[in-house]
């Protein structure tokens, strides 16, 4: 039966006639006036009813933040600040997260919330946070130290606030199709890159790395960094594919949108996150028991690296050499493909050493590339610049010790029980495929930080915060059923 109120209502001739002369007011004004007199009145015409619809939905936001950390280096609002004697840049994802913040109050407040989800990883992200300030205090480099806590702060405060306002599966589909569609295209203007041989590789990081492969960066100033944001939206897409049944129509998209996100994860040349990729697809497969199709999608992969191949041979050698410059061993150090890849061996050996002189604490947040130069192995060289171990495990073992180590640990832990206990059992095949992504996801970041460190991702930290929103919706759908 449908009601009175469910069926459309036309706008009538009168109301169609205003719809078009509104819209050819606004293309009026788009063609003659100029930004700084058109912006003010649409930042106008657009904030004012956000203030009142935020409050309301404030998940909203979570567009403006994947789309402000794709952004990176070209949604710097203030590109130096100085902060505790170190140079920050502010951002457009500082000021969305901020929003998020102010915003998810006024909604607990509107919704007059006073309970919120228990979930197992406040424990050891508490604890975690406490080694991290407590280190604060000893570490040789304490103003990078501090920024380092804070930006964790904020990171697991998105986290959480991400488990209590996404809510139910309306609102999920929001925020992965959000991050899709910003991958996506942000892949196609990393494509665009490569083919018009404009890499955008900025000299610093050239500087930092030795770069020596010609790199897309999309909007991202570092290349590694693009490929992560990849990495995730390619893990979510095949999550869903390999989950749920679609339709002819979507499936033709879905591997459109996947063969796109490849493509732009190739021109990256970011060996971490192709291992990575190449891990957490295989444990969606493993996860979902469907090897044949994880076998189609490496057959994809392979057949656009053989296209590739054919347009430019020279491209297909460079995608091939990096990757097997992962396995480099130290007799190849100092090769042009191979010295990134053995200098974090060497990185690594050198915060063994600081653990050992360190057990229990470490060395201090930020401490490694004070202390490197005291712990560099002698064989390596003086020339290459050091700003990161490059390695995740070795850099918390380095800087916060076995207490620090043990607690990291035992977070991977709980966020692999928790999104293990959502996917077996989430009886909606929709969140069971999106709790296999997002499970997925972390495993691939496990792979990707063991190379990077980037342990501040944005990304990281947002994706845990959806696991444990969509474990928390499939519970309380499942409460529902049961009580009915």
């Amino acid at each position: 039966m449908q009601l009175e109120l469910d069926r459309p209502t036309p706008i009538g001739k009168r109301g169609f006639l205003l719809l078009v002369l509104i819209e050819l007011l606004v293309l009026v004004m788009v063609l003659t006036l100029s930004p700084r007199v058109l912006l003010p009145p649409i930042a106008f015409a657009v904030g004012i009813p956000l203030l009142f619809i935020l409050p309301i939905y404030p998940y909203i936001l979570f567009f403006f933040l994947i789309l402000t950390t794709a952004l990176d280096v070209t949604g710097i609002v203030m590109p130096n600040i100085s902060f505790f004697g170190t140079s920050t840049p502010l951002t457009g994802f500082h000021l969305v997260l901020g929003a998020i913040l102010i915003f998810a109050i006024a909604n607990f407040f509107y919704k007059k919330r006073t309970l919120f989800p228990r979930i197992e990883l406040t424990l050891p992200v508490i604890l975690y946070l406490s080694v991290v300030a407590i280190s604060v205090a000893y570490s040789p480099n304490k103003g990078e130290a501090i920024v380092q806590f804070l930006r964790l702060l904020a990171l697991t405060l998105l986290s959480f606030l991400t488990v209590f306002l996404v809510e139910n599966r309306k609102e999920v589909t929001f925020v992965v199709a959000s991050f899709v569609l910003c991958a996506t295209a942000i892949a196609a203007l990393g494509i665009f890159q490569t083919l018009n041989q404009q890499y955008f590789l900025p000299a610093t990081f050239v500087q930092a790395v030795g770069a020596s492969v010609p790199r897309a960066t999309g909007t991202f100033h570092n290349p590694n960094t693009f490929a992560t944001f990849l990495m995730v939206a390619i893990v979510l897409c095949v999550s869903v594919l390999l989950g749920i049944k679609v339709s002819w129509r979507k499936l033709v998209i879905l591997l459109a949108i996947i063969i796109t996100l490849l493509g732009g994860l190739i021109t990256t040349f970011s060996r971490a996150n192709w291992l990575a990729t190449l891990m957490a697809v295989f444990f969606i497969s493993v996860f979902t028991r469907r090897f044949k199709l994880f076998m189609t999608i490496l057959l994809v992969a392979v057949c656009l690296i053989a296209t590739i191949s054919l347009i430019s041979p020279n491209f297909a050698e460079l995608v091939l050499g990096r990757f097997t410059s992962i396995f480099a061993t130290f007799s190849k150090f100092g090769s042009t493909a191979a010295v990134s890849s053995t200098s974090r061996v060497q990185f690594i050996k050198a915060a063994w050493s600081m653990f050992l002189s360190h057990p229990l604490l470490g060395i201090g947040t930020r401490g490694f590339p004070v202390l490197f130069e005291k712990y560099r192995p002698i064989d390596f060289p003086i020339w290459l610049p050091v700003r990161e171990c490059h390695t995740l495990p070795a850099t918390i073992l380095a800087e916060l010790g076995i207490v620090g180590f043990s607690i990291y640990l035992w977070f991977v832990f709980v966020v692999l029980k928790a999104g293990v206990k959502a996917f077996k059992s989430a009886d909606d095949s929709y969140l069971k495929a999106l709790s296999v992504g997002f499970l997925s996801t972390f495993i691939g970041f496990q792979v990707s930080m063991f190379f990077t460190a980037d342990i501040t991702n944005n990304y990281f930290w947002f994706m845990i915060g959806m696991l444990f929103a969509v474990r928390e919706i499939g519970m309380r759908s499942q409460s529902l059923e049961n009580k009915a």
